[in-house]
C-alpha cells in the first residue's frame, strides 16, 4: 500500500484524453485495477498533499489540462470544485450508489448516538430509507464548497453527531473537530459507470471537434474561393438584397469596397436579372450583358433550399479578359509543344477498311473513355490519336504523347507522374511536373503501351482508376483530368499469357478500340499516298519525271510495305532525292533490290529469303551490314545522343532504339 501511494505521488506518467483524479489511493487502486481489465488509455493521478487533498487536486487538475487531458473523472466533490475552477473541459463525477453506503451503515446500526451523512448534494431518498428500516438515528448534511463542507461538519458536531459519513472533503474537517468518520469508497459499478460517460463524452467532442475543424476549413476555402477567382462574384437573398460581393465585382461595378451589402441589387445595376432569376427558378448561363460600359459574361442560379427560393449568385467575367486568357493559354501550350497537329481530314485514303477506321475514330471523340489503337508499325496510330483529341470536348486542353518504349522503368515513371526536389540523385530542384499532370484537361498518348515495364503498370492502373498521381518521393496525391489514348503494335493477349501484361490494365485501357488497317489491305491507298509524298518532294520538278515514278511504282507493286506509311514515305524521299540529282536515267534496279530486300521504315524488320545465299538474301546481308555501320557513325557524330541519331539518320527514336537492339549496339 505504501508502495503503491509513493508510486502514485510521482506523477510521472503521461497524460491521457481521458484523466482520473482520485482524491485517495483506495480509489486509484481499484479504477486501475478496472482500467487494466478493460485495457483503457486512461491515467489515474493522486494528488500528493493530505493536508488539503481539494487544493492539491484542483492545482492538478489545471496542470493536467495545459498538458493535453480532455475529459476529467474524480469523486462528486472534487468534481464540482474542477467545475468551480472553470478548467473549460468535460468533468465526470463518480455518483455514489445505495451499494456504496452499505458497509457504513453496517457500522452505523451499531453505535448509540446521532450519524451525520454529509454529501456534495441532496441525499439519494434510497440511503435515507433505509435508516429509517434499521432505526438508525441519521442526520442528512449537503455542501457546496469548502466553506459550507467546514459548517456541514461543525453543525453536526453541534448537534451531537457521534460518527461521521461522507468523502474526502468532509474528512478533512472531522479529522480537524476529531469526530470519527468513515470515507466512502466508490463500487466498481460506478467506476466502470464514469468510465462509459467519459469515453462517450470524448468521443462527441472529438465528433463536434472535427465538424468544427471541417467547417473552418470550409468558411477559409470560401473565403480563398471568393476572394482570390478571376471571377466576380454577387449573391443576394430572396428580397434582392445584396448579402456576398467580392472584390473583383466591386471593381467591375466601381463601387468602393462594402458599400454594395446591404443593398437591393436594382441600386446598384440597374439592369440586372437576378431578380427575374428569384422568380422563373432557372439557372442562366452564359448570359452577355453589360454593366456601366464593360461587356461582361454572367452565370446567374437561385439558391434554392427545401423547394423554396432563398437568393441568387451571379458570377461574371470581363469578355476582354477570358479573350485574353485563352489566347495566352493557346499560345503556352504551342510553346510547350503539348498541341495535336492533325486532324481527320489529314488522313488520306480513300479505301472502305481505312474509312471505317476513321468512322469509328470519330465517334470515339463523343466520349471520354479510354481508347485502345491497335496497329503495325508506321500505320499512323499517333495520327488517329491526335485527331481524337481535336474532335473531342478537350480539345482546347493539353496533347500530352510519349513512347512508352524510349524510356527506362525509373526514368517513365518520372517522366509519367512527375517527382518532388530531393526524390532521388540528381533530382531537379524544385522537382518536376509529370507528363498526366501536364496533361490536365486534356489528352494524353501513351504509345507502344506494351512495352511499358510491370511495376509502371501497376501505378498506372491506380492512376485510371482514381483519378490521381503522386510524384515520386511525395506522399500527397493529386487529382488529374486526363483522358487516356493508348496504342500498341503488340498482342497484348499474348504478354497478358506471359505475363508481361496486367490483364485488369489491358480491360481498363480498352473500354474503347481502334484497329487501324495496315497499308497492304488498304486498296489503291498506296498508290494515292505515293503521289502525295512525291509531290510534296518534287514540287514543280515532278512533270520532268514523273513517267519514271510510276514505272518505279510498278515494279514495287506487290511489294508488302511492312512498314507501312512511314516505309512508303521514306522509299518515295529517296525516289525523288535520286530524281534530282540524277535525272530519270538512274538506273533504279539496286534501290528496288532494296526495297524488296530489306524494310528501311520504322519497322525495320528483314524480310530476306529463307536462303541467304540467294540473291535477295546476299543483298540483305550487305544491307544490315552498311545499316549497322550507318547508325554507328550516327551515334557517335551525335555524341551518342539518341535523338540526335535519329534525326540525322531520319527515323523515329523507337525505331533506332529497335535497330540498335538488333544490331546489339550499347551505348
Amino acid at each position: 500500500m505504501i508502495q503503491l501511494e509513493k508510486n502514485l505521488s510521482k506523477q510521472n506518467k503521461k497524460v491521457t484524453e481521458i484523466t482520473m483524479i482520485a482524491p485517495t489511493v483506495q480509489l486509484a487502486q481499484r479504477t486501475m485495477k478496472i482500467i487494466k481489465q478493460r485495457n483503457e488509455d486512461i491515467n489515474v493521478f493522486v494528488p500528493a498533499s493530505k493536508e488539503d487533498v481539494l487544493h492539491d487536486a484542483v492545482r492538478m487538475a489545471k496542470d493536467l489540462v495545459n498538458e493535453g487531458a480532455m475529459v476529467l473523472i474524480s469523486r462528486k466533490g472534487t468534481a464540482a470544485a474542477f467545475r468551480e475552477a472553470k478548467l473549460n473541459i468535460p468533468v465526470i463525477a463518480i455518483n455514489v450508489l445505495l451499494s456504496d453506503y452499505i458497509e457504513a451503515i453496517e457500522i452505523a446500526e451499531k453505535e448509540k448516538g446521532i450519524i451525520a451523512f454529509f454529501s456534495y448534494d441532496e441525499m439519494a431518498e434510497d440511503v435515507k430509507s433505509i435508516c429509517r428500516m434499521l432505526h438508525i438515528d441519521a442526520r442528512f448534511y449537503t455542501f457546496k464548497n469548502d466553506s459550507d463542507c467546514k459548517k456541514a461538519v461543525e453543525q453536526a458536531i453541534e448537534e451531537g453527531s457521534v460518527l461521521g459519513i461522507g468523502g474526502v472533503m468532509t474528512q478533512k474537517y472531522a479529522d480537524k473537530y476529531k469526530l470519527r468518520h468513515i470515507t466512502l469508497e466508490n463500487s466498481e459499478a460506478t467506476i466502470n459507470n464514469a468510465i462509459d460517460t467519459a469515453k462517450q463524452i470524448l468521443e462527441i467532442q472529438k465528433e463536434e471537434s472535427k465538424k468544427q475543424n471541417e467547417l473552418k476549413i470550409q468558411l477559409e476555402r470560401y473565403k480563398a474561393v471568393l476572394n482570390f477567382t478571376h471571377d466576380a462574384i454577387i449573391a443576394v437573398d430572396e428580397k434582392g438584397t445584396i448579402d456576398v460581393i467580392n472584390s473583383i465585382a466591386e471593381n467591375i461595378i466601381n463601387v468602393s469596397p462594402g458599400y454594395a451589402v446591404g443593398k437591393n441589387i436594382k441600386q446598384i445595376i440597374r439592369n440586372t436579372d437576378m431578380i427575374q432569376a428569384l422568380d422563373s427558378r432557372e439557372k442562366e448561363l452564359n448570359q452577355l450583358m453589360n454593366i456601366n460600359g464593360t461587356m461582361v459574361s454572367t452565370n446567374r442560379i437561385p439558391i434554392i433550399v427545401n423547394g423554396d427560393v432563398k437568393g441568387v449568385v451571379a458570377t461574371f467575367q470581363d469578355v476582354k479578359v477570358i479573350q485574353e486568357n485563352e489566347n495566352k493559354i493557346r499560345r503556352s501550350l504551342h510553346e510547350k509543344g503539348l498541341v495535336a497537329k492533325y486532324n481527320f481530314e489529314d488522313i488520306k485514303g480513300e479505301s472502305k477498311k481505312l474509312k471505317s477506321a476513321i468512322s469509328i475514330a470519330k465517334s470515339y471523340a463523343s466520349s471520354d473513355s479510354t481508347v485502345l489503337i491497335r496497329g503495325e508499325t508506321g500505320t499512323g496510330k499517333e495520327l488517329f490519336a491526335q485527331s481524337i483529341h481535336n474532335l473531342s470536348k478537350r480539345k482546347n486542353g493539353p496533347f500530352v504523347a510519349i513512347n512508352c518504349a524510349s524510356l527506362s522503368s525509373n526514368l517513365l515513371e518520372s517522366e509519367l507522374f512527375g517527382y518532388v526536389e530531393g526524390a532521388f540523385t540528381g533530382a531537379v530542384k524544385g522537382g518536376k511536373i509529370g507528363l498526366f499532370e501536364l496533361a490536365h484537361k486534356g489528352t494524353i498518348f501513351l504509345d507502344e503501351i506494351g512495352e511499358i515495364p510491370i511495376e509502371i503498370q501497376a501505378q498506372l492502373l491506380r492512376v485510371l482508376q482514381e483519378k490521381e498521381i503522386r510524384k515520386v518521393g511525395s506522399l500527397k496525391k493529386m487529382p488529374v483530368d486526363v483522358r487516356v489514348i493508348t496504342a500498341t503494335n503488340r498482342d497484348l493477349i499474348d504478354s497478358i499469357k506471359a505475363n508481361a501484361f496486367r490483364e485488369d490494365l489491358y480491360y481498363r485501357i480498352g473500354v474503347l478500340n481502334l484497329n487501324i488497317p495496315p497499308l497492304r489491305d488498304r486498296d489503291g491507298d498506296i498508290l494515292l499516298l505515293s503521289k502525295l509524298f512525291f509531290e510534296k518532294n518534287m514540287g514543280k520538278e515532278q512533270i520532268e519525271v514523273i513517267d519514271a515514278f510510276y514505272q518505279i511504282m510498278d515494279r514495287v507493286k506487290e511489294h508488302k510495305w511492312y512498314g507501312n506509311i512511314r516505309e512508303l514515305q521514306n522509299f518515295i524521299e529517296r525516289v525523288c532525292v535520286l530524281l534530282k540529282y540524277h535525272g530519270s536515267q538512274y538506273n533504279f534496279n539496286q534501290l528496288i533490290i532494296d526495297v524488296l530486300a530489306i524494310d528501311q521504315s520504322g519497322g525495320g524488320e528483314v524480310h530476306p529469303s529463307k536462303d541467304e545465299n540467294s540473291p535477295k538474301g546476299l543483298v540483305a546481308n550487305d544491307l544490315n551490314k552498311w545499316e549497322m555501320e550507318k547508325i554507328t557513325d550516327a551515334l557517335i557524330c551525335n555524341e551518342l545522343s539518341i535523338q540526335k541519331a535519329a534525326d540525322e539518320l531520319g527515323i523515329s527514336r523507337t525505331t533506332l532504339w529497335r535497330k540498335m537492339k538488333k544490331y546489339k549496339i550499347n551505348v
